[in-house]
């Protein structure tokens, strides 16, 4: 009697088994078109993270070489204006005039600089919008792909496991780096 109800009880497992191996193999050869799409689209989503980790980084560098150009002009321009006290009747004495010249000139030249970083700078704001807006739309994607393989919770990677997986951050470092509006 044990051992029919061992035997049974055997039976069943099987069954139950066999019934999942089925339905597993099912998926697999009914779902080889989305699970090829999700390797395509995962290397996409990669490279869009990778970019925007690339171009975020770099605009924060240029943000700072800003900020730093603003604060060497700002010194400049009090140097400038400074011969303003030398004036009479708005012009100022010959032997002074060379030196103010120099220091115009200097201070011009320091302003183009900045104004060419600061183009720089919206450029690479641009391509890290890009760069955040392709990433949404490729995670959104994959997570449409995934739902259709009955997958609710697939995991999309971040833009900071992006970034290390394409060798752009080490991975200690990848935990201060900013992630799209996700």
């Amino acid at each position: 009697m044990r051992r029919m109800r061992v035997g049974a009880l055997l039976l069943m497992l099987f069954g139950v088994v066999g019934v999942k191996l089925g339905q597993e193999i099912y998926r697999w050869v009914a779902f080889g078109e989305e699970r090829a799409q999700l390797v395509v689209l995962r290397e996409q989503v990669i490279d869009a993270g990778a970019e925007v980790v690339r171009t975020g980084t770099l605009t924060d560098s240029l943000r700072r070489e800003i900020e730093g150009a603003d604060r060497l002009l700002a010194e400049q321009r009090r140097a400038v204006e400074r011969y303003g006290r030398y004036a009479h009747d708005g012009a100022l004495p010959a032997h002074l005039y060379p030196a103010y010249r120099e220091e115009l000139s200097r201070f011009n030249s320091h302003v183009e600089q900045r104004n060419q970083q600061a183009a720089e700078w919206k450029e690479v704001v641009g391509r890290n919008h890009d760069a955040v807006r392709r990433y949404n739309a490729l995670a959104d994607s994959i997570r449409a792909v995934a739902a259709r393989l009955g997958e609710e919770y697939y995991s999309v990677p971040l833009p900071a496991e992006a970034a290390i997986e394409r060798g752009l951050v080490p991975h200690a470092a990848a935990a201060g780096v900013r992630s799209p509006g996700r």
